[in-house]
């Protein structure tokens, strides 16, 4: 379960803070569920839940994620927010994987009735040393995007990141990733982030993480900002690792 968010929520799916990093084949995942109600001078309500699943092979990875959040405040919504992520990846050898991917979500804080897109590309294992991990990615991806008040868009993107994890002693780790997605037909739209997550680990089964965000959006949806960020406290709880 999750305690103390405070989040204003991104467009920017960050799939390396998603990955299970182990190397035993079957079954592994996690889930953060949480429900808050706050009353002080206004009356606050947090629901959220996310869940991640993934089943490894020797050569393939199947990737599932789940999110949606609402935070509610009368009849103001601070946050309103869903997300479905399917991702398949294909070890070609120890250095090149292909992958596969699609997404669904919508955000109605950030005006974003409904954005779905798929996608192929792939990642490259720069360094895979036990303390020190680096990757790069490389894919093209089609992005189908709905707007509230404005006509819906079709574009073609690509989505290139670089990811570093660190874990300087065994039960702390650090996870830095940056993403650029750019139109491929105008590269002025283009969509730039940054994941931090410190992450600290309690137990065989639970750990403490702090996640830090920040997306910068050169061509917004109408009367968002160019620039959003979040901050997260969360308390994550692994299963069949």
């Amino acid at each position: 379960m999750s305690f103390m968010s405070f989040t204003v929520s991104a467009q920017v799916l960050n799939i390396e803070r998603e990955r299970i990093k182990t190397d035993t084949t079957g079954w592994s995942g996690s889930a953060n569920i949480s429900l808050n109600l706050i009353s002080n001078t206004s009356r606050f309500t947090e629901m959220g839940m996310d869940v991640h699943a993934q089943y490894k092979t020797s050569r393939s990875l199947y990737l599932a994620l789940s999110d949606y959040e609402v935070i509610r405040s009368g009849s103001s919504d601070f946050s309103n927010k869903g997300m479905q992520h399917l991702r398949y990846n294909y070890k070609l050898n120890r250095i090149w994987t292909l992958e596969a991917f699609g997404q669904a979500q919508f955000n109605k804080v950030l005006n974003l009735n409904f954005r779905g897109l798929a996608g192929t590309g792939v990642r490259v294992k720069l360094a895979g040393e036990e303390k020190l991990r680096l990757y790069c990615g490389m894919a093209y991806m089609y992005e189908y995007e709905d707007p509230l008040e404005s006509p819906a868009e079709n574009n073609h993107r690509l989505s290139n990141y670089l990811s570093v994890s660190f874990k300087p002693v065994k039960h702390f780790n650090v996870v830095n990733t940056t993403y650029y997605q750019p139109r491929i037909d105008l590269f002025a739209d283009y969509r730039v982030s940054n994941n931090l997550d410190l992450i600290f680990n309690i137990s065989s089964r639970l750990s403490y993480a702090l996640a830090l965000e920040f997306v910068l959006d050169n061509r917004p949806l109408p009367e968002m900002p160019r620039e959003v960020y979040s901050l997260r406290n969360k308390l994550i709880l692994d299963f069949g690792k």
